[in-house]
């Protein structure tokens, strides 16, 4: 890994509203595969969401601003990126129902160290179903949702050197400048795992060898029902019925790769380690 400048190699930002339930986790996963600060928005919460924060801001490893507007995402993004500018090597821009890892048990501070010649990194995304959950299940959410579609997804979520960084172009992609020559300026691209160049927001097939985005969208169907009915964050979104039908379709490749991490993520978060797990 390059030498570097900032106090922190890799920091993550999201904006979250009424997410109590699941902030812990997301934080200690992403703690125990290298992540060192979260910057979060928190966008009208009414939850115990403070509560659930309250440790993790008083060590540091989490930064939380009111962010009570809508839409509110890419807003919220671009203030990150002026505040992070300085304060870390790498950001990554994605939501808390969302695990960045690598599937090779590599940190991923030390999966980055591969692409410090590039503005930014996008990472495909993997879509996990309700594994058979009408009601939320107790126990992490990487333990619970085990299927997810096997269609391939070009779609990224980016991890981005903020000091080459213009701003957000929408949740997924970013707006690049880099010194092409001394003095002179040029917008350039980011790159997948592949070093690849991106178009925007989509690589050109989708690879997850070396770090990947696990996506657990709808959880059970109670709360997929339930998210379907809130607005989303940067104002975008399917209609609820073009949501209903998607998630019915058939999420059948069992996929555990991300267990991985599930015995020291269960020791973190205080909880014992089951003796059988039962196959969903």
């Amino acid at each position: 890994m390059a030498a570097y400048q900032h106090p922190v190699y890799l920091s993550g930002c999201a904006i979250y509203r009424n997410e109590a339930r699941y902030l812990a986790e997301w934080l200690e996963f992403h703690r125990l595969v290298g992540f060192e600060r979260f910057y979060l928005y928190n966008n009208a919460s009414t939850d115990e969401h403070r509560d659930v924060l309250e440790t993790f801001v008083r060590d540091g490893f989490v930064d939380v601003t009111d962010w009570p507007i809508h839409p509110a995402q890419i807003q919220a993004y671009d203030d990150c990126l002026k505040r992070a500018r300085e304060e870390t090597r790498w950001l990554a821009f994605f939501d808390i129902d969302e695990f960045c890892y690598s599937p090779l048990g590599r940190p991923v501070p030390e999966v980055l160290g591969e692409y410090e010649a590039h503005p930014g990194l996008g990472i495909n995304i993997v879509v996990f179903g309700t594994s058979g959950h009408v009601e939320a299940p107790e126990g992490p959410v990487i333990e619970n949702y085990v299927r997810r579609d096997n269609e391939s997804r070009n779609l990224v979520k980016s991890i981005v050197d903020p000091t080459r960084t213009i701003g957000c172009i929408d949740p997924h992609c970013f707006r690049y400048m880099q010194c092409i020559w001394p003095q002179i300026w040029a917008e350039v691209n980011a790159v997948d795992e592949r070093h690849r160049e991106l178009s925007r927001a989509w690589t050109e097939s989708t690879s997850t060898e070396k770090i990947r985005l696990n996506h657990y969208y709808f959880k059970s169907e109670t709360e997929a029902r339930e998210k379907f009915r809130q607005g989303k964050a940067d104002g975008t979104g399917l209609r609820a019925a073009e949501r209903l039908d998607y998630m019915t379709r058939s999420f059948t490749v069992e996929d555990r790769d991300i267990q991985m991490y599930l015995p020291s993520l269960r020791e973190a978060l205080g909880l014992d380690t089951p003796s059988v797990r039962t196959r969903v």
